[in-house]
């Protein structure tokens, strides 16, 4: 984007570099929707490594052509795609992280979008009366999941991708589970992308995959992908009433989506799960104690608006697993991008032998 495109619409003068992070933020608000339907029509995909015109990316799209030409040239102004004196457009090193075979990110930016978008619009009104959300109230968050199978598929697709970066990030660390136990019971674990990496992790383990019936779909067909199929054992169900018993139940990414009530209800059910001297990891992005530049407040907000959720520092998550009957045994920082600080975290529990 061009220095004059910010002046020219948003402040006096030559802007500094203030003045250009402030435009950035406001035009945040038409530049997004542009990323996540190039992302979601898939035209990230049509294009790859081509060049086309809008014409034929409007027929493989299946698209009307006139609001195909008018989304492509929005596409160049923000910098995900290029066009030549022929017509003809290609993506730019930026659109192509929205290609689906190089990353998950087109997925998770078209989840957050909707209906993550219309939650954050109210961030203000939330701010101003402290009002709380319900996801599981008759039209929450969960409700309008269920009404939606694009939105499952996008939700799935979301937390695989954030998923496959912290496990990366574990890798890179050489991250080994606590060694307590036979048995691994991924709470909400969706598709299984978690377990299927501690499993490995751990030949010698067995693994429970845990979640609503609806989330478990994916599974199979996954887990058989990783070729752990045969040590894992599906099970649905709801953490709010109860979780499998095992020797190491693991929470990744799952409780950032619940208020603090029934956060320690899905852990006070792990620890009544938990066999003698089990442990609990806990895998969360981090909201450093001392606030500083993080992924974290950022979807902290987000959690606030659409779930009634919180992103929590390391002490939140202890007074979570404390009344449990857990205590912290260690801390591990994950990191997710290279040469910058870790923005997620492991905490590992133990209960009593």
């Amino acid at each position: 984007m061009r220095e004059s495109f910010i002046s020219e619409y948003l402040l006096d003068g030559e802007p500094d570099e203030d003045g250009r992070r402030l435009g950035d933020l406001f035009w945040g608000i038409f530049t997004t929707p542009v990323m996540v339907a190039i992302a979601d029509l898939n035209i990230a995909g049509i294009l790859a490594d081509k060049r086309l015109t809008s014409a034929e990316i409007a027929d493989a799209a299946r698209t009307d052509p006139d609001s195909t030409l008018r989304l492509l040239r929005a596409g160049v102004t923000v910098g995900l795609l290029a066009a030549d004196d022929d017509g003809r457009y290609a993506l730019t090193r930026t659109g192509r992280g929205l290609r689906p075979d190089v990353s998950g990110f087109g997925a998770m930016a078209g989840f957050w979008q909707v209906p993550m978008a219309a939650a954050l619009a109210g961030l203000a009104d939330h701010v101003r009366d402290g009002r709380r959300v319900d996801p599981a109230a008759p039209g929450g968050f969960w409700d309008w999941l269920g009404e939606h199978p694009r939105g499952v598929a996008g939700f799935a697709g979301a937390m695989g991708y954030v998923t496959s970066r912290v496990l990366a990030g574990l890798a890179a660390i050489d991250y080994r589970p606590p060694d307590g136990g036979q048995r691994v019971v991924d709470v909400g674990g969706n598709r299984g992308t978690t377990l299927a990496w501690l499993l490995k992790a751990a030949p010698g383990t067995s693994g429970v995959l845990f979640d609503r019936p609806e989330s478990l779909a994916a599974a199979p067909g996954f887990l058989a992908e990783q070729r752990v199929a045969d040590r894992v054992e599906l099970v649905g169900g709801s953490f709010l009433d109860q979780v499998p018993d095992g020797d190491l139940h693991v929470l990744s990414n799952v409780l950032h989506d619940w208020d603090d009530d029934r956060a320690r209800q899905i852990v006070a059910n792990c620890g009544r799960a938990s066999r003698p001297g089990g442990w609990l990891v806990v895998i969360e992005a981090d909201v450093p104690s001392v606030p500083e530049p993080s992924v974290g407040p950022l979807l902290d907000v987000a959690m606030m608006v659409t779930f009634g959720g919180r992103v929590r520092t390391r002490e939140e998550h202890q007074a979570l697993a404390e009344p449990a009957g857990y205590t912290l045994a260690r801390e591990v920082p994950i990191p997710t991008t290279a040469n910058q600080p870790p923005s997620w975290r492991a905490l590992e529990f133990q209960r009593p032998a």
